[in-house]
C-alpha cells in the first residue's frame, strides 16, 4: 500500500509539473497549407503522380477550381480496384481523423472503377483524354487547366487544412499511394 501511495504522489507531482509547463508552451498555427503532394508507395507502383497543381490555392468553395497534372500508368489498371482514404483535418495545432460520413473522410471504397466512371462522366473528363471506364490502359495521362465548378457551400466545419493519404490496390497488387495536403476556404 505504501508503494501505491508513493506512485500516486509521483503522478500528482508530474501532473502539476506538466500544468506548469503547459503554461509556457506556445503553438505555431499556420494560416494555410500550401498544396503539396507526394507518392507514398514504392517506386514500382504502376501509377505514379508526376505533377499536380490546383488553383486557387487555398481552394475556395463555392467557386472554380483549375487542375493541371500528370500521371504515369505503367501497366493496365484492372476493374477490381479498391482504395483506402485516411483524412485528417487540422483542429488548433493538432490533426484529427475525419470519420467517414456520406463517402467523405477516412473511408474505404471497394468499387473505385464504378465511382470513377460516374465522376468522370459527370465532370466530362473524357474531353481531357482520360478514360472513364476500367480497365484503364497503360499510358501517361495529362490534364492542363481542367476547370471544375464546385457549386455547393460547405459547412464551416468542413473548411480548413487537410492531410490525406489515398492508398489504391487491386486483388492482384498495390497500384498507388498518394499523400495530399491542402486548404479549403470559403
Amino acid at each position: 500500500m505504501i508503494f501505491n501511495n508513493h506512485l500516486f504522489l509521483i503522478y500528482i507531482f508530474l501532473f502539476f509539473i506538466s500544468l506548469y509547463n503547459a503554461n509556457t508552451l506556445t503553438f505555431t498555427i499556420s494560416s494555410d497549407f500550401d498544396l503539396s503532394w507526394d507518392n507514398c508507395g514504392p517506386s514500382e507502383d504502376p501509377v505514379q503522380l508526376k505533377s499536380l497543381d490546383i488553383s486557387p490555392d487555398p481552394i475556395r468553395v463555392p467557386g472554380n477550381i483549375t487542375i493541371t497534372g500528370s500521371v504515369d500508368v505503367t501497366s493496365q489498371i484492372p476493374t477490381d480496384v479498391h482504395a483506402v482514404v485516411f483524412m485528417q483535418r487540422k483542429v488548433g495545432p493538432f490533426f484529427v481523423k475525419v470519420p467517414c460520413v456520406d463517402n467523405f473522410g477516412s473511408c474505404n471504397y471497394d468499387n473505385v472503377c464504378e465511382l470513377w466512371a460516374k465522376f468522370c462522366s459527370k465532370m466530362h473528363l473524357s474531353q481531357y483524354g482520360l478514360p472513364c471506364e476500367c480497365p484503364i490502359p497503360a499510358d501517361t495521362y495529362s490534364v492542363s487547366n481542367a476547370n471544375i465548378f464546385v457549386n455547393k457551400n460547405l459547412p464551416s466545419e468542413l473548411l480548413g487544412e487537410y492531410r490525406t493519404t489515398v492508398d489504391i490496390g487491386s486483388n492482384e497488387n498495390h497500384i498507388a499511394c498518394i499523400n495530399i495536403d491542402l486548404t479549403i476556404k470559403k
